[in-house]
C-alpha cells in the first residue's frame, strides 16, 4: 500500500478491487491462495501490479489474508448483492475503510473541486511537502473522485451500520423481485446457514418452487434475506452463487471453531 504523510491509501480504485473481489467468489469460491490469485492475473507473484491489488483488497475491506487471500464479509455484500440498496450500502462500508478519503470527503463536501484546491487540503490532511504532493496528486485524485459518491459528504458526518434490526426492500430491479435483507451479524450468532422456504406454507424443502403457480418460481431463504425469482437458468445461476458464497462464510465461522468441513462438490464451480 502506498503512503502520503501519515495516511495510506489504495493505488487500485474501488470499483476495481471490487472486480477482483467478484472473480475470487465466483472463480474460487471467496477464497484463493496468493500464487494462484496471481496466476489467475497473468502477474508476478511478486510484482508491483500484483502487489498494489493485493493491497487496495486490504485496504479497501473487499478481501483479507496473507498467503491465501478470502473474500470479507462486505466484500461479499458488494461482490453479490441481494438488491441495489445493499450494493451501495456496502461500496460506502468500504470506502469509508480509507481514512484518508473519508476525511476529504468531509472537508469538501458536495462542493466541486479544482486540483490547486486538492493539492492544498492534501498538504494540510497528511502534512506531505508540496512536491509529494504534486508527483501522487493525479492518482489520488482518480481514486478519490471514483469512491466519493459512497463517502460522507458533511463535516463529522458518518455511514450507519447494518442495524440490528430488520430492513425490508421493496422492489429490486423487476417488479416480480422481492428482498427482504437482516443484521450480517446473525452470521456471527449463528454461523450455520439455514435454507428455508420464504413462502410460509412451504417448509419442508431448502429450495421450493410452487408447483401451483402458473409462473414457478425459486424461493430462498437465508438468516439474513430472502429471495424470490422466477425460474429461469439466469436466476437459478444467481441462487447458487448466493449460495456458494454464503457458504464461504460458514466454512470460514467453523473453521474458526476448529470444526471440520466438508469439501464442496469436486465438478461444480459457481457462476459457470
Amino acid at each position: 500500500m502506498a503512503k502520503i504523510g501519515n495516511y495510506e491509501y489504495p493505488e487500485i480504485g474501488l470499483v476495481e478491487s471490487i472486480d477482483l473481489g467478484k472473480k475470487i467468489a465466483r472463480e474460487f469460491a471467496g477464497e484463493v491462495s496468493r500464487q494462484g490469485l496471481a496466476r489467475s492475473l497473468s502477474m508476478s507473484e511478486r510484482g508491483g501490479a500484483f502487489s498494489a491489488r493485493l493491497g487496495a483488497l486490504r485496504m479497501w475491506g473487499v478481501a483479507g489474508g496473507r498467503s491465501r487471500v478470502r473474500v470479507t464479509r462486505d466484500g461479499l455484500r458488494a461482490v453479490t448483492p441481494l438488491s441495489a440498496k445493499e450494493s451501495e450500502d456496502a461500496r460506502a462500508a468500504l470506502a469509508k475503510n480509507v481514512a484518508l478519503f473519508t476525511d476529504l470527503s468531509t472537508r469538501l463536501g458536495d462542493d466541486p473541486y479544482a486540483p490547486e484546491r486538492f493539492a492544498v487540503l492534501l498538504e494540510e490532511l497528511t502534512g506531505a511537502d508540496r512536491t509529494e504532493v504534486a508527483r501522487r496528486l493525479a492518482l489520488l485524485d482518480r481514486v478519490f473522485s471514483e469512491a466519493r459518491p459512497y463517502l460522507p459528504k458533511n463535516q463529522g458526518a458518518t455511514v450507519e451500520a447494518d442495524s440490528p434490526g430488520q430492513s425490508t426492500v421493496d422492489t429490486v430491479g423487476e417488479s416480480d423481485q422481492q428482498v427482504s435483507i437482516g443484521s450480517r451479524e446473525s452470521l456471527r450468532k449463528e454461523p450455520r446457514a439455514r435454507y428455508t422456504s420464504a413462502t410460509p406454507s412451504t417448509t419442508s424443502s431448502p429450495l421450493s418452487v410452487a408447483d401451483e403457480s402458473p409462473t414457478d418460481r425459486i424461493e430462498l431463504g437465508l438468516p439474513d434475506g430472502k429471495l424470490s425469482l422466477p425460474e429461469n437458468l439466469a436466476n437459478l445461476d444467481a441462487a447458487l452463487t448466493v449460495l456458494w458464497a454464503r457458504r464461504q462464510l460458514v466454512a470460514a465461522s467453523e473453521a474458526a471453531e476448529g470444526r471440520a468441513t466438508p469439501a464442496p462438490p469436486r465438478d461444480f464451480k459457481p457462476g459457470s
